[in-house]
């Protein structure tokens, strides 16, 4: 009987397979080491990129930092001049309020009321003056609520007055100014026929309406 030792041959196969096992490991620890080298490669690379282009940043940024001054200083002086122009504008305002108001007024007053003052401070524009009744001075209140300027107008004296024999009403008015809508009493100004002055009470002229009336009614 023949007997054939087979172990010299299963050494070689176990060894030729331990040779291929190493070899694939060490080609795969190669390539993840290549792998890895790319990729911190493309990495250095982008950071040194970043890096640049921060420089080249600060860089622009330092030389526009002049302009960036000019700019500043030309904001600061461009709310300073449109501080300035905003007080000439009020100023223009203020300068043509009265005649525009005292315009409104005359517009506004009816026939038997009268005014003896007109007095302004702090855009408060205070009326008083005589009417025939009470019913004249009602209405002139209710004209006055036509006005944009007046509107708020609020009587604070109402009595009873003689002047030569006759019985009027005297009255103040105060009337808080709303200047913002100059343009629009500009306009209506314009448009009116005429102005006309304020009239202050003629005692002896109503005097004698009063007294032609009577003598017709008798």
């Amino acid at each position: 009987m023949i007997h054939i030792n087979l172990l010299p041959a299963r050494a070689e196969r176990r060894k030729e397979l331990i040779r291929k096992q190493l070899s694939v490991a060490a080609l795969t620890i190669i390539f993840t080491v290549i792998a890895l080298g790319l990729l911190f490669y493309r990495a250095q690379t982008r950071l040194k990129k970043t890096q640049n282009n921060l420089q080249r940043t600060e860089q622009k940024i330092k030389q526009l930092e002049p302009v960036i001054e000019k700019i500043e200083l030309y904001k600061q002086q461009k709310e300073e001049i449109s501080k300035k122009i905003a007080v000439i504008i009020d100023l223009d305002r203020y300068r043509l309020a009265p005649v525009v108001i005292l315009s409104d007024l005359n517009r506004l007053r009816p026939e038997k009321l009268w005014f003896t003052t007109l007095k302004e401070s702090n855009q408060t524009l205070t009326i008083s003056g005589v009417a025939i009744d009470n019913e004249t001075i009602v209405s002139f209140l209710n004209n006055l609520k036509l006005s944009t300027a007046l509107k708020k107008a609020d009587l604070t004296l109402l009595r009873s007055q003689k002047i030569q024999d006759l019985k009027l009403k005297e009255f103040t008015i105060s009337c808080p100014l709303d200047l913002t809508s100059l343009p629009e009493l500009l306009q209506k100004a314009a448009e009116a026929p005429e102005t006309v002055q304020p009239k202050k009470v003629d005692p002896a002229a109503v005097n004698q309406k009063t007294t032609n009336r009577a003598e017709q009614d008798g």
